[in-house]
């Protein structure tokens, strides 16, 4: 009897000390393909995206890091969680108007993590968020907000995005993924 509760333990003990889902991280080159890009960032950043599956019952947890080449980094929690963000995140909704898009492109919503220690970008604060754009044939175009998309209920009900004001926006930068 009780060789089958220290069985039993050692397996309770196991489940709990087994590592949860691995994150596949992936690498990318971007080279700046604008002038106005490289005077902020420099020829190049690298970009790492680390996705973690999602446990039973939720979405995966993807981070974004960009790097500098002097070692600078800026790291970035994809908005995959919250009905707003999601709603930011519509098709032609208040995320792609905000970065200039005006077809039915879907840019991916990213918040900043806590204690950015060296922004390269916006400023000594760093962006609030980001708004990312995979396009074809490596089009990278990455837009810097210095609030989050705010939203508010209207009478009818309705959650609608604020009014987004053009000054809100730190950066626009366009990249070439290699």
């Amino acid at each position: 009897m009780r060789f089958a509760v220290l069985i039993a333990f050692a397996g309770v003990l196991a489940a709990c000390a087994a590592p949860g889902p691995r994150p596949v991280v992936t690498s990318a080159t971007l080279a700046a393909a604008d002038a106005s890009t490289s005077l902020l960032v420099g020829a190049q950043l690298t970009r790492d995206i680390s996705t973690t599956p999602a446990r039973e019952g939720t979405d995966p947890v993807v981070t974004l890091i960009l790097r500098h080449a002097d070692g600078r980094a800026l790291s970035f929690q994809q908005a995959n969680h919250a009905q707003h963000d999601l709603m930011a995140q519509a098709p032609g909704g208040p995320l792609a108007q905000i970065m200039g898009l005006f077809g039915e492109e879907s840019p991916t919503l990213y918040h900043a993590l806590p204690d950015q220690a060296a922004p390269f970008i916006c400023g000594p604060e760093g962006p609030a968020a980001l708004g990312v754009l995979e396009g074809e044939a490596g089009a990278v175009q990455i837009v810097g907000l210095k609030q989050p998309i705010q939203f508010e209920t209207r009478p009818d009900g309705r959650e609608e995005a604020l009014p987004f004001s053009p000054d809100q926006v730190c950066a626009r930068l366009r990249f070439t993924a290699g």
